[in-house]
């Protein structure tokens, strides 16, 4: 009995960065399971509720991070008194003190993130011997430090208030539903909710409940399965041919889609579980007709973030077409850039960004268009997003115009029957998963519904059959969730 208690205090001291703590992990559904007996308990006694919630997340937080946990602890306390400074001053005072907390914010981020990046292209430029650091991201830095810059810009803008109570700001950074991989929550979307949470009645439990499986079923039996795949030509990428990078592509393209879309899932269903409601952050994106389209329904609320925090103070759409262009384009780089330190993702912005300003070119007004034509810009616009993810799934800049160039001048569509023979499962995997996705929103909208609609009592039994269904077709190996390392 002492035996296993210290073995239990040890796996509870123990994080891995290289294997970090996520929904998928059983050893996280164990102990949330209990979590939530604990909550239960504690639900009507407000402050007890959230010192439990916060501890809870500090404790999921620091199974991936470890010691990073204190850097997060210290940041949130900063923003916290920096944020009821910035409330009292007034004038050239305020808005200096709101670029001091912003490089603040940052300068963490850019540390960790790109440091080695900027010795690395500084001894490529100038000839120079500078050292590399050992440096390790620390999960969900990119996020948190977004929140973290809404925050005080919201309070500098006066849209809201400062938060009076550190365990309320404490509660809004730290929630772990979305603290290590988004969606980015906006705190004025999130404190009004501290003290007034959401019921949790029948419906609510299976909505939440619907989204956890959905979310564990898109992740484990589709986005893992394609990884496989993926992962394996991007070792070696010399070694395969035009064909099997092009499926490549569309592996990816669904894979990235359902790997973040399923942990998007799982945290909005977390979070109803707990009574609180996180912001939709994907909405049918391949179904848009457009490059402009896509980007109001692919993660959301980077999307959102990226535009009312660079887009809009730097000009918008005020200063005519031309500097819109550039406040476009310089807007995607930095998103593109938001997402690694690394030339490929620079490329895969500045993609996006001429593409957006090549539709504001051609359409400058949305048009309506017979059916024809909006299925015509779906396949179009899938692919050319598709395309793009090259850039973003390759190990580096030469390889992905590797890969482009093995796809647009090596690419033989006769291997089709070959590589069903090796590789049938792939391809039965990509056309499910193009059912689903190409689905019309409105159909799978009724679906829900539908069972939303069914009784509670036969959801254990749907529950279990979708549990068991992944425990027997999941990949031994579980990935990691792909935005983890941004």
């Amino acid at each position: 009995m002492i035996e296993k208690f210290l073995t239990d205090i040890q796996w509870a001291f123990y994080y891995s960065f290289e294997q970090p703590w996520f929904f998928t992990e059983y050893s996280f559904l164990l102990v949330f399971a209990f979590f939530l007996i604990g909550y239960a308990l504690l639900l009507k006694k407000e402050p007890l509720k959230l010192g439990y919630l916060i501890v809870f997340s500090l404790f999921f937080y620091y199974k991936s991070s470890g010691p990073f946990l204190l850097l997060f602890v210290g940041i949130i306390t900063c923003d916290f008194f920096l944020a009821q400074w910035l409330n009292k001053l007034q004038g050239a005072k305020r808005k200096f003190l709101l670029i001091c907390t912003l490089f603040y914010s940052l300068s963490f981020l850019l540390y960790f993130k790109y440091a080695n990046f900027i010795i690395l292209n500084i001894n490529q430029w100038f000839h120079t011997d500078f050292a590399e650091h050992n440096l390790f991201l620390p999960i969900g830095i990119s996020f948190y430090t977004f929140q973290s810059i809404s925050y005080l810009v919201d309070v500098y803008r006066k849209e809201i208030p400062p938060s009076t109570r550190i365990i309320d700001y404490g509660f809004y950074m730290t929630f772990f539903p979305h603290l290590v991989a988004g969606p980015i929550v906006r705190a004025k979307d999130f404190l009004p909710q501290i003290y007034n949470p959401i019921l949790i009645n029948s419906i609510v439990a299976k909505q939440a409940l619907f989204r956890i499986t959905i979310g564990l079923t898109k992740k484990l039996l589709i986005a893992d399965y394609l990884a496989k795949y993926v992962d394996m030509l991007h070792e070696a990428p010399e070694g395969f041919t035009g064909f099997e990078h092009y499926i490549s592509m569309y592996a990816y393209a669904f894979q990235i889609y359902f790997d973040f879309s399923g942990y998007s899932d799982i945290a909005i269903g977390i979070a109803l579980i707990l009574g609180y409601k996180l912001k939709e952050n994907f909405d049918n994106p391949y179904g848009a007709n457009n490059i402009t389209v896509f980007w109001r329904k692919w993660h959301i609320s980077l999307s959102l973030w990226l535009r009312d925090y660079i887009y809009i103070p730097l000009g918008g759409n005020r200063k005519g077409a031309f500097l819109m262009y550039i406040f476009l384009m310089s807007t995607m780089l930095i998103g593109g850039f938001w997402h690694g330190a690394d030339w490929k993702f620079v490329f895969w912005g500045m993609g996006h960004g001429l593409l957006l300003v090549a539709h504001k070119l051609i359409f400058p007004k949305e048009t309506a268009s017979n059916q024809w034509l909006k299925a015509a810009g779906v396949l179009v616009t899938f692919h050319l997003v598709a395309f793009l993810w090259i850039f973003f799934r390759s190990s580096s800049i030469t390889s992905s115009f590797e890969s482009i160039c093995k796809i647009t001048l090596e690419n033989n569509l006769l291997e089709l029957a070959g590589f069903w023979e090796a590789r049938s499962e792939v391809l039965i995997l990509l056309l499910i998963s193009a059912f689903i996705v190409f689905l019309p929103n409105n159909f799978k909208q009724k679906l829900i519904s539908r069972c939303i609609s069914l009784p509670l009592y036969l959801w254990p039994i749907f529950i279990l059959i979708a549990l068991q269904l992944i425990v027997q077709l999941r990949d031994d190996s579980i990935q990691p969730f792909i935005y983890f390392q941004f």
